[in-house]
């Protein structure tokens, strides 16, 4: 019984590799999508700096079409007096102030434009280094990408490979107790068996088993399950180093006393 119980140990224990890699091969795809999404930041990012710098650029070239048009304008009151359009000293005031005021609007817009330039120079360091990083982000994804996909194929031959094993180990398991195993490893979620630990209690659901029932699982001549969640125990605790027949022996003298 001793090997039965050791078979459905192996036998879990292979079970729970087989779902880990196929946990692992169903979030394949979930990995990549969150690896990629350093790279939508990144792209993203720079979407936003280029708008901000095309923004920039138009407003400087608007300026600029501004500041020419009105250097034009000044241009063209500086032409009148050249030209002697202005007879009285009036018209020379209001035309002096009209200049100055050209000028003044000028200036404004002079002072307009520098910072404009300013801005689109910050702009396009930042742009710069957005590039800069969204191409260091879509490097790391590539070779993420290509390492998650890659393992792929190593999933599927190692889960070939441990499907053959789990058939090979349920075969030599007596077909009764593995019908047993198998409801309870749907049942309870994968955990058909449950340790004892040394101070008695089942491993799985943490409670407390009957002394008789501890010994009995130490000596590991019958399966027994855990009269709580139903589970088959094994034990867990020390080395136990007792025989079959040495524990009868024990009993037959207890008996006799």
């Amino acid at each position: 019984m001793k090997e039965d119980l050791q078979r459905l140990m192996s036998l879990q224990e292979v079970d729970g590799r087989l779902e880990e890699l196929a946990d692992r091969k169903k979030r394949i795809p979930e990995l990549v999508a969150a690896a990629q999404r350093p790279l939508h930041a990144a792209q993203a990012l720079h979407e936003v700096t280029k708008k901000d710098l095309d923004t920039s650029t138009k407003q400087r070239k608007a300026v600029e079409d501004e500041l020419a048009v009105q250097e034009q304008a000044i241009s063209k009151l500086q032409d009148r007096a050249i030209k002697g359009a202005i007879k009285t000293n009036k018209e020379f005031q209001a035309h002096k102030f009209e200049i100055d005021l050209a000028k003044k609007k000028k200036g404004e817009i002079e002072e307009q434009l520098l910072m404009l330039m300013d801005q689109v120079d910050v702009k396009k360091k930042e742009l710069a280094q957005a590039d800069a990083a969204m191409k260091e982000a879509e490097r790391k994804f590539a070779v993420e990408k290509t390492s998650l996909e890659g393992s792929v194929g190593a999933i599927e031959q190692e889960l070939v490979e441990q499907t053959q094993r789990r058939k090979d180990m349920a075969a030599a398991v007596e077909k009764s107790l593995l019908r047993t195993y198998e409801k309870l490893r749907v049942s309870r979620k994968g955990q058909a068996l449950a340790g004892v630990t040394k101070e008695g209690s089942c491993m799985a659901c943490r409670l407390q088993i009957q002394p008789q029932v501890v010994s009995d699982v130490k000596r590991g001549m019958s399966v027994l399950t855990c009269i709580y969640c139903q589970r088959i125990l094994y034990w867990a605790g020390e080395p136990y180093h007792g025989t079959a027949a040495s524990e009868l022996e024990k009993e037959t003298a207890e008996k006799s006393d």
